[in-house]
């Protein structure tokens, strides 16, 4: 590693002058950039940021990586103690200027092909950059990616049964092993310990400091990595150790309409409620087979911004099949612009349309999203849905009443599905009866 101990001082406004933003060794022309930098921001906390640094040093030494130290106005001699550190580059905050701001000046002088943040109160684990630059590496077209931990939302928690942090790290040792199948795409994620490609962090500004101090600024980045053409990914085959948002409570504390203020900036800037378009319905996946089929195509319908249907995708991959095709026919046109970022193809038209359009292939899932309470034309819709249907394919819809139950129950009796299984009598899952597409040709 080519590093120095260069301090990074700011002004008045808190800016870091050009200058100041090259360490000793980056401004050797003939130094090789690193591959990743590494970006900690800490506010109090020492001693979870003590663990955080000594888990970099001890689980990344083989990687070749630049750490940026930010001291975001700590009094408790987080100061001291980055200044104590070889070989980093480090940027110190006289007053806190929010999380945002502050990350965004350690992604300035980033001179890795990625950069990684990595929340003071995480501890890293064996293995945990190596996978992560393995999943970056596998395509151009992924734009971040965060490992798992057990302290998150957005469906990003694991159990993993450890006693205390040496125990926990035997467990990591065990749990981190690369594997592609367990990479998820996802609409938005928690960035606790996020890595980007560095020149897509830069040319997006790092993070949109109009959420500063911070709140759905992770959620911001996400959807402006999907909207220009990137995928955010999970890769739940990496487990890091996280505390939990110990730093940033604080800022609740201070201000406790921060929450709702930078919902509405989110809704402002992208038209989206991200409360709702990160809702997935697990009901519908746990009431679903999956074999494994090499091919499987997903066709998704309603109103959603195809999140329950993404993680269909999602665990259809874990479970063995490697190209599934994922397909959306909206009711609402206001969410294309989120379908268009995770789906093969799709579409907001009327049920005229919807064969036309979708026809060409059959599925062996269909997930219909719209309360069917509200359709007007059942018997024709599930006609329609029933012939798209491969043999052994599975349908998903909801009854919200017994009345609606049987009536549907009626439907798919006559068009000869079977009703597989359902849960309370309101999710339903109809089959088709017949062999799978894929086994008919392993028979021939």
């Amino acid at each position: 590693m080519s590093e120095s101990n260069t301090i990074v001082p700011v002004n008045n406004n808190g800016e870091v002058p050009v200058s100041a933003a090259t360490n000793d060794g980056a401004a050797n022309k003939t130094a090789p950039s690193p591959l990743v930098s590494i970006v900690v921001i800490a506010y109090n906390h020492l001693n979870y940021t003590k663990q955080c640094i000594e888990s970099i040093y001890q689980y990344t030494s083989h990687i070749d990586f630049e750490l940026i130290t930010i001291n975001n106005g700590s009094t408790d001699g987080t100061e001291e103690y980055f200044n104590s550190l070889p070989n980093t580059r480090k940027i110190n905050f006289p007053e806190n200027i929010g999380v945002c701001k502050a990350i965004n000046h350690g992604f300035r002088i980033a001179k890795g092909k990625y950069t990684l943040n990595v929340s003071n109160d995480i501890v890293v684990t064996t293995r945990w950059l190596d996978n992560l630059l393995i999943c970056m590496e596998s395509n151009p077209k992924i734009g971040m990616a965060v490992p798992v931990c057990d302290a998150s939302c957005n469906y990003q928690q694991i159990y993993l049964p450890y006693q205390d942090l040496e125990d926990m790290q035997v467990q990591a040792e065990i749990y981190n092993v690369s594997n592609p199948d367990f990479w998820e795409e996802r609409l938005k994620l928690c960035t606790y310990a996020g890595i980007y490609r560095t020149d897509l962090q830069k040319s997006l500004g790092g993070f949109d400091e109009d959420f500063n101090p911070g709140s759905y600024d992770d959620d911001a980045i996400c959807f402006s990595i999907r909207r220009r053409g990137f995928k955010v990914i999970l890769a739940k085959d990496t487990f890091v150790h996280h505390y939990g948002a110990c730093s940033f409570n604080i800022e609740y504390e201070k201000d406790n309409t921060l929450l709702y203020r930078n919902k509405a900036t989110f809704m402002r800037k992208f038209g989206v409620n991200p409360y709702v378009a990160g809702l997935i319905d697990y009901n519908v996946l746990n009431i679903l087979t999956y074999n494994g089929t090499k091919d499987v195509n997903i066709l998704g319908l309603g109103g959603s911004y195809g999140t329950t249907v993404l993680q269909l995708k999602n665990f259809c991959k874990s479970h063995g099949s490697k190209n599934v095709g994922l397909y959306y026919f909206s009711e609402h046109p206001g969410n294309m612009i989120e379908l268009n970022t995770i789906c093969d193809d799709c579409m907001y038209g009327t049920m005229e349309t919807l064969e036309e359009r979708f026809g060409s292939r059959q599925y062996d899932y269909i997930i219909l999203e719209s309360d069917s309470n509200q359709l007007t034309q059942k018997t024709e819709l599930f006609t329609i849905l029933f012939r798209l249907l491969s043999a052994g394919g599975q349908l998903v819809c909801t009854a919200s009443s017994p009345e609606l139950y049987e009536e549907i129950l009626e439907i798919f009796t006559q068009l000869g599905a079977e009703l597989e299984r359902h849960e309370n009598q309101y999710y339903l899952c109809f089959t088709k009866d017949g062999k799978n597409d894929s086994e008919e040709r392993e028979d021939v």
